[in-house]
């Protein structure tokens, strides 16, 4: 359903921010836009000749928001278009948003933890936030988007999954979930590990879980061999 422009993590940005996107005609749906995703989406011409912009924020740490304001600026005055930003704290957003510049005029904020869309060319879709667990300093989501009669669960960045999104899982109500996954393996991670993932998903029901923000120690030719799947990264 959904195509990369990149999968790492914070530190790890030889293989760019974790960003993922559907595109239709002139419209684009972005989830999360860090620090390397504005550059990634104009070398890969993604920008190029939109209409309708929505952007979907997990949460505010800087390799999820780094060129938030890149995108808005680039949309407002060159594309001249007005982007739909989906986030549910409004608060937070706004401020984040004041703090860099953006003006009131040059965004549109949807903050509900459910949403109902339509876009002129990619159609009807539905979003639900989730909260997560992931650092304490600020608030963290994930969502489940529902498209085109599919379902998929984006973790966004966090140490566990919820026990109503396993029971999809386990039922068959999801076609895939995305799943913040890293190498590194200790006591208050605020990403999971891929031993603890390995603990939480039953051998036959890996090959619907897509593991995405990688750190530098995630070993992927394991996560393959552990039944996982890894993301596809767009190229033109």
């Amino acid at each position: 359903m959904i195509q990369f422009i990149g999968c790492g993590s914070a530190f790890n940005t030889r293989i760019g921010n974790t960003s993922a996107f559907l595109k239709k005609g002139d419209s684009l749906l972005l989830i999360d836009c860090g620090g390397t995703v504005f550059h990634r989406l104009q070398a890969m011409q993604l920008l190029d000749g939109l209409k309708r912009l929505h952007i979907v924020i997990t949460h505010t740490h800087p390799d999820h928001v780094g060129s938030l304001g890149d995108i808005i600026f680039y949309a407002y005055y060159v594309l001249k278009i007005t982007p739909k930003l989906y986030f549910p704290e409004n608060r937070l957003l706004k401020t984040f948003l004041q703090c860099i510049g953006v003006e009131k005029q040059m965004v549109e904020i949807i903050s509900n933890l459910t949403v109902d869309a339509a876009d002129q060319e990619l159609g009807a879709f539905n979003l639900s936030f989730i909260p997560v667990t992931h650092v304490t300093t600020i608030p963290a989501f994930g969502f489940l988007l529902e498209y085109e009669g599919a379902r998929i669960f984006y973790s966004g960045d966090s140490n566990s999954i919820r026990e109503s999104v396993l029971r999809m899982l386990e039922k068959g109500e999801l076609e895939r979930m995305y799943q913040d996954t890293c190498g590194l393996d200790y006591d208050q991670n605020p990403h999971l590990s891929l031993r603890k993932l390995c603990e939480i998903i039953p051998v036959d029901l890996r090959s619907k879980v897509c593991c995405i923000h990688h750190d530098a120690y995630l070993d992927r030719e394991q996560v393959k061999t552990l039944g996982f799947q890894l993301p596809d990264i767009y190229s033109m």
